[in-house]
């Protein structure tokens, strides 16, 4: 199963047989938006004299969205209304270029990734990473099992590190969150039987400090690799624990039973943050979300409601 919303671009220009190939393409940042939060949209072009002037339509829409030097286009507030299909054309002295963006949100909130069985091959591929390296980050997730063995939730890969941010259920009723390769570890109440759990990890480099939560109840904080920058350079995977950057993974940490609500943010959370993930209504704009979540999977893993 691929990808289950997909950002297109098309990019078409007129221009003399002597001109300079010029291209443009449309940027959304966070590449990754969530609903309720802003995205911006940017039409870069490349090839050309400094644009004059952008013209920004959406299919369907009766008049133009913008008109203007500006080659940004901000929504402030993204939601469902906002999906279609955007035209960026950039004017120049040379000519004029278009770029083509298909805006599409998938809604998963209500579904959960399903990894049936023990394998070295099934894991979810996320397909966005921080625009910046990471002085401070907050991961969330939940997930449902009753797995006993070791497991991998979350692997961010890097050149430097295999674990430059990991978190892992080491044995039942202890967790364990990685950053730059160094662990701490997270005592917790023992799960009670069929039901699911939430956890929320934070890191800042300034202190070191790590947060925890379960089921929106933090642990006492613990610290790591103060002054550590954790590089944006990820690859980033669930259900499995790269053992290197190309992805090498051990079946028996692999992850077994269901998995959603997972959330990623370049910041650290509040209590009242973290409650608001628990419910899939995040008070800060992630850098990836599950309402409209960027991945692709491997192996047998599959999105069920």
């Amino acid at each position: 199963m691929g990808m289950r919303w997909l950002w297109l671009l098309t990019l078409t220009g007129l221009f003399g047989p002597s001109a300079p190939q010029v291209t443009a393409r449309i940027e959304a940042h966070p590449p990754a938006p969530t609903t309720q939060h802003q995205l911006l949209l940017s039409c870069e072009v490349s090839g050309a004299p400094s644009p004059q002037q952008f013209l920004w339509e959406k299919e369907g829409s009766p008049e133009p969205l913008q008109k203007g030097p500006d080659n940004i286009l901000l929504i402030r507030s993204f939601n469902e209304t906002h999906c279609g299909t955007y035209f960026c054309t950039a004017t120049t002295s040379q000519g004029s270029v278009v770029a083509t963006y298909n805006l599409q949100i998938n809604d998963l909130f209500t579904h959960v990734l399903v990894f049936p069985q023990k394998t070295n091959d099934s894991y979810v591929l996320v397909k966005a990473t921080p625009e910046q390296p990471l002085q401070n980050f907050s991961v969330c997730l939940r997930s449902y099992t009753d797995l006993t063995w070791p497991y991998s939730l979350f692997s961010y890969a890097t050149k430097a590190q295999d674990s430059d941010i990991a978190l892992i259920k080491r044995r039942p009723g202890e967790y364990q969150v990685y950053v730059g390769g160094k662990s701490v570890s997270f005592p917790v109440p023992e799960e009670t039987p069929m039901e699911s759990q939430h956890v929320c990890a934070t890191w800042e480099s300034s202190t070191g400090i790590v947060g925890f939560w379960v089921n929106g109840k933090a642990r006492p904080r613990k610290g790591t690799q103060k002054g550590y920058t954790v590089s944006n350079e990820a690859v980033i995977v669930l259900g499995q624990k790269q053992d290197s950057r190309t992805g090498s993974f051990d079946a028996s940490q692999s992850f077994t039973g269901e998995m959603g609500d997972v959330y990623m943010w370049d910041s650290g959370l509040s209590s009242r943050d973290v409650t608001a993930a628990m419910y899939n209504s995040p008070l800060k704009t992630p850098i990836f979300g599950w309402r409209n979540f960027p991945y692709e999977t491997a192996g047998e893993v599959y999105l069920k409601p």
